[in-house]
């Protein structure tokens, strides 16, 4: 087990703070919330797949997403621009891809090629295409459930620096993967083994490019006192992205794209890769002891350019980073820490539930803390999530439970109305 990380006072302080809170129990119940509550008021949730009681083994049918209950362990979460939900679970026999269309009709589909990994992240072509990034790879899943290995980290020597066609690409670690609007599949990678760094790609045509990122020259320091690791994190207006260098490889590598440009999580920053292939800072570290303590959710903390994410370790679950793009609005989780229920009346998942449902968030098993950054504030959201996916304004989360044996879900978070 890794000892415990420690973190700059402020950043305690927002990790101390919400731990206090979803420790609290609420003498109301989780579910209903006691008329006068003070302080904000709890995130509702819909559960859009699973949580159900019923079943389903075979390819087709009925029943549909909310009347099932799928079993298995978590495995990946994406959405569709058009809002299609994509679940990836491991099964006794194998994984599977549950596929959610807008109208609730709900199609499993085992993968071939394809067994026991977990996506770092996902993203969904046009075409209906998945693309995970498993660590061991970039994986194409086809809507057929037929899967393609594009990116090799199996090589005496990566040289991801270099740019290559994809058959001779070999990187160490595949860590995320987004598609951009003209369909350009961008994916994060790292190598650590030697000369530990984290790098950005494309994939034009059957030649994978760099984009962002070096490798550390000999007896390069990889502390924050480094301009080149300092710039990767709170990059000064025309840093280029591929003069950084991003160190700190299990808290890197997860991407998410917008008109703005490409978002690169750099460890304990977020920055954008621009069009004209500069960095702009998002979360940028710059003064962590300024963020204020927790207060309800998608209440303000402070600056995002101030805030810090907190530091994960080689057996933790890893973050990840979507974009809400109708909302101009960018989330992340945050891995350092995870949560599981009793939660506080502010911190708890509302909402009308089923039996089967309130059963399934009854028994949550540990997630992820979300965070929020909309403008320059950033604000929690609610924590108990192992990913997060967007679709145009919505916001979906999967969702782990011990309820019959092994359950897993995704629901859609209802976010506040806009100013």
């Amino acid at each position: 087990m890794m000892p415990f990380l420690p973190l700059p006072r402020g950043r305690r302080r927002v990790l101390i703070g919400l731990g206090v809170a979803l420790a609290t129990v609420s003498a109301f119940g989780i579910y209903q919330a006691a008329s006068g509550d003070a302080g904000s008021p709890p995130v509702n949730v819909t559960f859009v797949l699973g949580g159900g009681s019923k079943v389903k083994k075979a390819v087709g049918g009925t029943p549909q997403g909310t009347g099932l209950a799928i079993q298995g362990s978590f495995r990946g979460l994406a959405a569709a621009t058009d809002g299609t939900v994509y679940l990836f679970t491991q099964e006794d026999q194998g994984m599977v891809m549950w596929k959610r269309e807008t109208s609730g009709s709900t199609a499993r589909i085992p993968l071939t090629g394809l067994d026991n990994r977990t996506a770092e992240q996902t993203a969904v072509a046009s075409d209906g295409s998945i693309y995970l990034a498993t660590g061991d790879s970039l994986w194409k899943i086809g809507p057929d459930g037929k899967t393609i290995k594009l990116v090799e980290t199996k090589c005496d020597n990566p040289r991801p620096f270099v740019n290559a066609s994809i058959d001779e690409f070999c990187t160490g670690q595949v860590t995320g993967v987004t598609i951009t609007a003209d369909g350009t599949v961008y994916f994060g990678d790292q190598t650590v083994l030697g000369q530990h760094a984290s790098y950005v790609h494309k994939i034009s045509g059957d030649m994978v490019e760099l984009v962002a990122g070096r490798p550390p020259q000999d007896n390069e320091s990889l502390l924050r006192t480094n301009p080149a690791v300092k710039n990767g994190i709170d990059p000064p207006a025309g840093t280029k992205a591929k003069d950084v260098l991003v160190p700190a490889i299990w808290d890197s590598g997860w991407l998410t794209s917008s008109p703005s440009g490409i978002y690169w999580r750099t460890g304990p920053g977020i920055v954008r890769i621009n069009a004209d292939d500069t960095l702009t800072p998002l979360v940028g570290a710059r003064d962590p002891d300024s963020i204020s303590e927790l207060k309800g959710p998608f209440d303000s903390i402070g600056s995002a350019l101030d805030a810090e994410i907190g530091r994960g370790s080689i057996g933790s679950s890893r973050g990840d980073l979507t974009t809400l793009p109708d909302r101009s609005e960018i989330y992340y989780t945050d891995a350092h820490e995870t949560y599981s229920p009793p939660f506080s009346s502010e911190y708890r998942w509302a909402g009308e539930k089923t039996a089967s449902q309130k059963d399934f968030i009854d028994n949550l098993l540990k997630g992820k803390v979300i965070y929020q950054v909309s403008g320059e504030n950033i604000a929690p959201v609610m924590s108990g999530v192992q990913a997060i996916a967007a679709s145009g304004d919505s916001l979906y989360i999967a969702a782990e439970s011990e309820s019959d044996n092994r359950a897993t879900g995704v629901l859609q978070v209802e976010l506040p109305e806009m100013s």
